[in-house]
């Protein structure tokens, strides 16, 4: 079942060699990406939570309107909001550190999933639709694919469901790495 998202895509790789595997990210061509940061985040951009979760990590992903001509959609991580259980980082066990390289793809591929968004996004602009409109399908959008994404994988506990969603986002990321993007002229990025 391939994922269609919008109807054109982003650049960006994910590889997936067994457990220890993290997204490994293609930064964007251009001075400005869509995408903040450029990377993969990693636990490390975490915060580090201590309470009584129903979950061990949760990812969060402001999507707002770049101040820039033309303008783009950036997806920016955000760390404050982003947290792990500690237990979860600090694993010594091979076991337990396969469990942390697992929640940490799924993590990285809600950022993953909502960067797509917002470069797809970012190429339909170039046809001159309203950006405010974009942003808030975008929004609309990132939050319904997101929820799905845990709903068909059990929060990442369904391996193979996951690397179905693995695979489908990585297809299309890889379709919109020949997309040349657009020049951009600053004017005070909002964030």
């Amino acid at each position: 079942m391939r994922h269609n998202i919008l109807p054109i895509v982003v650049l960006m790789s994910i590889t997936l060699a067994g457990c220890a595997s993290n997204i490994q990210w293609k930064a964007e061509p251009q001075h400005l990406p869509a995408c903040l940061p450029d990377h993969a985040p990693t636990w490390e951009e975490f915060t580090k939570s201590y309470g009584n979760y129903k979950h061990s990590a949760q990812t969060a992903v402001a999507i707002t309107l770049a101040q820039v001509n033309p303008p783009i959609l950036q997806a920016r991580f955000d760390p404050e909001q982003s947290w792990v259980q500690p237990q979860i980082v600090e694993a010594w066990y091979p076991y337990e550190q396969s469990i942390a390289n697992q929640l940490l793809r799924h993590e990285q591929l809600h950022f993953a999933i909502s960067c797509l968004l917002v470069r797809q996004a970012n190429q339909t602009l170039k046809s001159g639709d309203d950006p405010r409109q974009m942003l808030q399908l975008v929004r609309a959008t990132a939050q319904r694919l997101n929820r799905q994404y845990d709903e068909d994988t059990k929060h990442g506990t369904i391996l193979a469901k996951q690397e179905q969603w693995e695979n489908d986002v990585e297809e299309q990321l890889k379709e919109v790495t020949e997309l040349r993007p657009p020049n951009h002229t600053h004017a005070a990025a909002k964030f």
